[in-house]
């Protein structure tokens, strides 16, 4: 059970699921309802949940010496959970498993170009991208919107308008969370990988403003998809207000307090009250 749980730990399983909701709600919105359990619902789920879990993976395969230096000892791969041979080969075996689904899904051919391109963008990220100033964190936040866009595509071939507003929504939240990440990393950055990172370029300080700003715009955004689509089921919009008070506290926490310590605290906080804001929607979406 303990290897179990080191294993989510290393694939952030919690991003997968989240992912999945995400996909689900969008094609909710477009069918007007629930879709039918079959072979292309599985399929459409499974490509983004697989290259999710590998792209993190290779995340912490490759920032194993800026971890420790970081301090993240309770990643899996710093404690020696797992190998590098086994990492190596469950990325390579969920990116193909992930890629081959989107393939397979009636669709053909959107959901698997933005499958497969997303896969390939994780593996020029882990590589390269995130070691330069916003490019990094513009991919993150596209890998946070993009499942609203791949999930209308599953079942649409038209852009439906309430699912173009999650994804700016999404994208909003998703980078303000990944510029937190790049000041959290800063240390280990530099010494591990010589990296050039938004903190090392503009400051902390600037770095947080910046994150606060988007996180406020986030905020701004959130009453939209109720406004044009969804249900005003008054249930999902009470869980939207309470995520948007999360964030509003996160804001003004982080400027006050920019330390690592804050930082992760909000980090954590803000995955949960991203959840919370996902089950709103999916409530809303039914």
């Amino acid at each position: 059970m303990n290897k179990v749980i080191e294993f989510f730990k290393l694939v952030r399983i919690e991003h997968s699921i989240m992912l999945v909701i995400a996909v689900l709600i969008a094609q909710i919105i477009v069918l007007g309802g629930f879709p039918n359990l079959d072979y292309n619902l599985y399929l459409s789920l499974i490509a983004p949940f697989f290259i999710c879990m590998a792209a993190f993976a290779l995340n912490d395969y490759l920032d194993i010496e800026s971890d420790k230096i970081n301090k993240k000892v309770d990643r899996p791969l710093t404690k020696g959970v797992f190998s590098r041979e086994f990492v190596v080969i469950f990325c390579l075996t969920s990116y193909l498993i992930g890629i081959i689904a989107s393939a397979f899904v009636d669709a053909w051919p959107i959901p698997f170009f933005i499958a497969s391109g997303f896969a390939f963008l994780s593996l020029l990220y882990n590589y390269k991208l995130k070691d330069m100033p916003l490019l990094g964190n513009i991919y993150i936040a596209f890998t946070m919107a993009i499942p609203f866009i791949y999930g209308n595509y599953i079942y649409s071939t038209n852009l439906n308008f309430t699912i173009l507003i999650l994804f700016i929504i999404g994208f909003f939240v998703g980078l303000a969370r990944e510029i937190i990440k790049t000041i959290e990393d800063v240390e280990g950055d530099k010494k591990a990988r010589k990296a050039e990172t938004l903190p090392m370029k503009i400051g902390i300080k600037n770095s947080t403003y910046l994150a606060a700003l988007f996180y406020i715009l986030f905020i701004c955004l959130t009453p939209l998809p109720f406004i044009y689509g969804l249900n005003q089921y008054l249930p999902s919009m009470i869980l939207v207000l309470v995520c948007d008070i999360g964030f509003i506290y996160l804001s003004i926490g982080m400027i006050k307090d920019s330390s690592n310590k804050f930082l992760r605290k909000s980090r954590n906080i803000s995955l949960v009250l991203l959840f919370i804001g996902l089950i709103a929607l999916l409530l809303a979406a039914i």
